[in-house]
């Protein structure tokens, strides 16, 4: 438990000068190129908890989703023709407890058009009842490309490097997943 604590809070202060620094961007909000938002949803609260980077793709007061923010504020600006496709995975993936793996497109509440891709899976609890949705999306703007030399999968791929000689398998699995949610593939 107290392991658990420490590694939260330094995770907090990561987390808080990556939003300081590298993510700054021009409008004070995420270089989305370098850009990984982690989140959790509690189903049976309804209430979807996320780091800054989550926050700003969204559109959503960081502070809102410190507390929890039901899922209807989070995807609301989900693209019309984008909802039902979405609605139906995260569903699926409720129900059967296998990963999740989807592009849409949203608003942001500025008016850019953004593309979301995002993975995540159901876990579920003591009773084998679906508890928490967690999970990581990246995002760009609409019409601009990735750069090739993308430095975040170059760290994940030298991470997950480091994780399979150590064998730690959670690390190893977070860390394809984030390299499939920025479209590389992890070399086995």
């Amino acid at each position: 438990m107290l392991l658990a604590i420490g590694m939260k809070k330094s995770a907090t202060r990561i987390a808080s000068r990556m939003a300081t620094s590298k993510y700054m961007g021009r409008e004070k909000g995420v270089d989305l190129k370098d850009a990984v938002g982690f989140f959790s949803w509690d189903l049976n609260e309804n209430k979807v908890f996320a780091d800054s980077v989550f926050a700003y793709i969204y559109g959503i007061p960081p502070h809102e989703l410190e507390i929890g923010a039901p899922i209807e504020q989070v995807i609301k600006h989900v693209a019309e023709d984008d909802m039902p496709r979405v609605a139906k995975s995260l569903h699926e993936t409720i129900v059967s407890g296998k990963p999740c793996y989807q592009t849409y497109q949203i608003t942001h509440p500025s008016g850019r058009s953004i593309v979301v891709t995002g993975q995540g899976r159901c876990l579920r609890n003591g009773d084998g009842m679906p508890s928490i949705y967690t999970g990581l999306v990246t995002a760009e703007e609409k019409g601009v490309k990735p750069s090739e030399a993308d430095p975040l999968a170059s760290h994940c791929m030298e991470a997950l490097k480091l994780a399979k000689r150590r064998r730690h398998a959670l690390a190893e699995r977070y860390l394809t997943s984030a390299l499939g949610a920025l479209g590389r593939r992890a070399d086995n």
